[in-house]
């Protein structure tokens, strides 16, 4: 009898009658090695000693796998970082799978409460990526100005060339007009186990996806690193890559409303490394973990970075050369107060939320520091009133990419893919930048918010994209707006333009009146910062519908230290 044998009916596999995941509890085993290159064993640590170094991509020994299911347990994912598989097993397991030679350690999988083969997919013909000269950013200008973008857009940074991985709970990602020319070279359903990430009737775990919105969260994510609709909404990112990584299962309760369902982490640790293996350079995950329904869960003390086994694949991940971007939680409202994990792992870039213009800091958006000390988060952005696609699904029978409609949304999961595309642009600009480069010019160059230096409510402050590239922003000698234009409007819909400069950061406003004097139409912007705001989408701009007749309108558009008056003239349908 082998040792192998003999361990395994020393575990109780003999006198085993019913598949033990009849009542479920998941279970990490982690192995005690694996096969090396050259036919030896590869000693593997626990997980919390777990180091970037060789053997990380080797797999799993096949044999101790086949071991584990011939003991009648399902495997649910491998991880070939940890050398570990998770298993649902009924809680008595665990003693007897500790005594199984091959394996060093057993813990539960860890759940928390909700707040594949590439497939490549060229842009279909006609729609490519934005060029700099077509940016026009409608509504979704506030949160990309508010961190600097359009000055990377203009000189051409928009994230070509550069791989993103998104970890969410799915994307409608070929409904949505603003994804007609998204660049998808890769997607994984890791919760149903197949390769559609969009709204699916039946499906064996998350049922059917558009009743219950399985995927409107992921899809609002993706729309604000890469939508583009011009007009409406550019992204940070449009033109990068993405893979897309289905992870989170938020399928409603049968009684109605939403049920907290455990996610489990092995999802999430299968996706970082699915991301990993498809040479993603950045992750974006607009998830976090922390305490559970059903008592379970971490503490604050667990805070460390390294308990948490996402917290210890983040960081895995980050010392494999991928930058990683976390939002920071919404939860400094509840009891909990702290950032989530993998938020708290070192060198994950942590993200907390505040209002595009103000710097105001969210009142959810969670705090610092880890249990170790640490300053969490690490930066922070808009994250209040994020103007980004609705989520929804195309309807049956409506065509791919017909969907229009958009929606305000807010929390850091919309203010971490703000964060993660500036990282998109600076490793386009800087293709050699380690994760620690790009994390080091986030923080050496963002703007300070909170109490002078880093704090346990902004972390080093808000993202400046222009400050940390390096590039240089035209700064006016003095604030003035200029010219409208085109003046006259012709055509049956056209858009009239308001070009200004900033020397400093200003409120403006825009008021237009008809020939009788009557004010016919009111643009109010809060704040916009210091630069020159002169391309369509930049400026502000009056889009003339159809209320409005032909004949000459009068203008008044101010700033806090200027005021310019001046007439235009629409000519409606030349």
């Amino acid at each position: 009898m082998t040792p192998l044998r003999r361990s395994l009916l020393a575990a109780g596999a003999a006198t085993l009658l019913l598949p033990a995941w009849v009542a479920a509890e998941p279970l990490w085993v982690f192995f005690a090695d694996k096969p090396g290159g050259r036919g030896e064993a590869l000693s593997w640590p626990a997980p919390r000693q777990v180091r970037a170094g060789p053997g990380l991509d080797v797999d799993l020994d096949r044999r101790y796998t086949a071991a584990v299911e011939a003991l009648g347990l399902r495997v649910r994912a491998r991880s070939r970082w940890f050398n570990a598989v998770s298993v649902d097993a009924d809680p008595g397991w665990a003693d007897r799978l500790r005594r199984l030679s091959f394996v060093r350690e057993v813990r539960p999988v860890r759940r928390w409460r909700r707040p594949s083969p590439a497939w490549p997919a060229e842009p279909p013909p006609g729609r490519l990526a934005p060029r700099p000269a077509d940016l026009d950013y409608g509504p979704s200008l506030a949160q990309v100005a508010a961190v600097d973008v359009p000055l990377l857009h203009t000189r051409g940074l928009l994230g070509e060339g550069v791989r993103v991985a998104l970890i969410d709970a799915g994307f409608n990602w070929t409904a949505h007009a603003a994804f007609a020319g998204l660049r998808v070279v890769a997607a994984r359903d890791f919760i149903n186990g197949d390769d559609e990430v969009g709204d699916e009737p039946g499906q064996p775990v998350t049922g059917d996806e558009a009743d219950h919105g399985q995927n409107i969260h992921g899809t609002g994510v993706l729309g604000v690193i890469a939508g583009n609709d011009p007009g409406r909404l550019i992204g940070v990112a449009p033109a990068a890559e993405y893979l897309l990584a289905k992870t989170e299962d938020i399928t409603p309760s049968e009684g109605g409303g939403a049920r907290e369902l455990p996610i489990e982490e092995d999802r999430w640790v299968a996706a970082i490394e699915w991301a990993d293996s498809l040479g993603a350079r950045v992750v974006n995950a607009s998830v976090g973990y922390n305490r559970f329904d059903d008592g379970t869960g971490y503490d604050w003390e667990d805070l460390d970075g390294a308990t948490a086994l996402t917290s210890r694949a983040a960081e895995l991940a980050v010392a494999r050369g991928i930058v990683v971007v976390a939002a920071a939680g919404n939860e400094a409202l509840r009891d909990w107060h702290y950032v989530t994990v993998p938020a708290d792992a070192p060198g994950v870039i942590a993200v907390g939320s505040v209002h595009p213009w103000s710097g105001e800091i969210a009142p959810s958006s969670s705090r610092g520091p880890t249990a170790d000390g640490r300053i969490k988060p690490d930066v922070v952005a808009p994250g209040r009133g994020v103007f980004t696609v609705s989520g929804r699904g195309a309807a049956e029978g409506s065509e791919p990419f017909s969907v229009r409609e958009y929606s305000q949304v807010s929390g850091t999961s919309y203010a971490a893919p703000i964060a993660a595309g500036v990282c998109a642009l600076l490793l386009q600009q800087h293709p050699g930048w380690t994760p620690e480069d790009v994390a080091s010019a986030l923080r050496s160059t963002a703007v300070d918010l909170g109490p002078a230096g880093p704090d346990t409510l902004y972390g080093w402050g808000r993202v400046d994209a222009a400050r940390a590239s390096g590039l240089k922003a035209p700064r006016p000698a003095a604030s003035a707006a200029l010219a409208p234009f085109p003046n006259p409007a012709r055509g049956a819909a056209p858009t009239v333009h308001f070009p200004v400069d900033l020397a400093g950061a200003e409120s403006l406003s825009l008021r237009l009146f008809d020939a009788a004097g009557a004010l016919v139409h009111v643009i109010d912007r809060r704040r916009l910062p210091a630069g020159t705001y002169h391309l369509p989408g930049l400026a502000l701009s009056w889009e003339v519908g159809g209320d409005f007749a032909s004949g000459v309108y009068y203008y008044r558009l101010e700033g806090d230290s200027f005021r310019r008056t001046g007439k235009i003239a629409v000519l409606r349908g030349l």
